[in-house]
C-alpha cells in the first residue's frame, strides 16, 4: 500500500518519549506531522488516513501507558498502520506494549511493528543516564525504515500479526508516593499548570500540587524555567537508591515487526 506521511504522537513528561519518537518518524525520510499529546488540554490537530503510518510512543509508568493517554487517543479516528514504542528507565517495560497495542486498536489502528526502547528514568537520572544515545537513535531510525518498508508491502487492510512481551489482564499500578513540589524559587509564571497531564497544578496557585492527582511524569520539574520544581531531598536519595537494585543501564533495545495473517 502507499504511505504519503507519518504522523508522530507521544506521551513524553521529560523530553526522551518525543526524542525517540522522532527519531523513528525521521528514519521514514517522509513528511512528519507531530502531536505532542502530554498537556491536559492538548488537542489532536491532524486525523490519519490510509496512506499514513502512524507512531504511538509513551513512557512506562510501572509497567503500564500512562492513563491520560486513553483519554486523548479518544480524539482520533484511528486509521491506518501503526508503530508502538514503549520508553522506560531501565527496569522494565512489562504490560506496556499490549496496553498501547489494545488502545490503538480500539481506537482504529492496525498495529504493525513495536519496540521498548531504554531512556535515562525520569525520576532518578542516575539511571542509563545519557540514554538514549546515539546507537539508539540509530536503532531507532532504523525502525521507521523497517516499518515504512513493512506497511508498503501489505494490502491495504490486511491483517497483521505481531506478537509482543506482556500479559492481559495488566499488571495493577497504583503510581508512587512521591509526587514534584515547588520551592521557594517559584515565579508563579504557570507553564507547569499549563503542561500538567492531569490538571494536578491549580492555575491560580502553581507553587501547589494536588498529591491525589498527580502521576509523577516529571513534565513540571522539565517545564519549569526556573528549576523551581523537585521530588526533594529525601525521594532524590531514596528512588535510585532502590531503583539501584532493579535497573541495567545497559539494558539493550527490543523490537518486533509483525507480519501478513495467512
Amino acid at each position: 500500500m502507499e504511505i504519503t506521511k507519518v504522523q508522530a504522537i507521544y506521551f513524553s513528561g521529560t523530553g526522551t518519549t518525543r526524542k525517540l519518537c522522532a527519531a523513528v518518524a525521521g528514519g521514514t525520510g517522509l513528511a512528519v506531522e507531530e502531536w505532542d499529546c502530554t498537556p491536559q488540554r492538548a488537542k489532536a490537530p491532524f486525523q490519519p488516513d490510509a496512506h499514513t503510518l502512524t507512531i504511538l510512543a509513551v513512557p512506562s509508568f510501572g509497567g503500564r501507558v500512562p492513563a491520560p493517554v486513553a483519554r486523548r487517543l479518544e480524539q482520533l479516528q484511528g486509521c491506518g498502520p501503526a508503530v508502538l514504542l514503549s520508553v522506560y528507565g531501565s527496569r522494565a517495560s512489562e504490560d506496556t506494549l499490549v496496553e498501547l497495542h489494545d488502545l490503538a486498536v480500539k481506537a482504529g489502528y492496525r498495529p504493525i511493528a513495536a519496540a521498548e526502547f531504554v531512556a535515562q528514568h525520569s525520576m532518578a537520572p542516575q539511571m542509563a543516564a545519557g540514554r538514549p544515545n546515539e546507537s539508539d537513535l540509530a536503532q531507532a531510525g532504523e525502525l521507521g525504515k523497517q516499518a515504512l518498508a513493512l506497511a508498503k508491502r501489505l494490502a491495504e487492510g490486511a491483517a497483521v500479526q505481531l506478537e509482543l512481551p506482556g500479559n492481559r489482564p495488566y499488571r495493577e499500578f497504583g503510581g508512587v508516593p512521591f509526587h514534584p513540589k515547588a520551592s521557594k524559587k517559584c515565579v508563579e509564571c504557570g507553564r507547569c499548570a499549563d503542561q500538567c497531564p492531569v490538571g494536578a497544578i491549580p492555575a491560580q496557585n502553581p507553587r501547589k500540587t494536588e498529591d491525589k492527582a498527580c502521576i509523577t511524569c516529571m513534565r513540571c520539574v522539565a517545564v519549569c524555567p526556573v528549576k523551581a520544581r523537585s521530588l526533594g531531598k529525601i525521594a532524590e536519595v531514596a528512588v535510585p537508591a532502590k531503583l539501584r537494585k532493579v535497573c541495567d543501564s545497559n539494558r539493550a533495545n527490543q523490537i518486533w515487526l509483525g507480519h501478513p495473517e495467512t
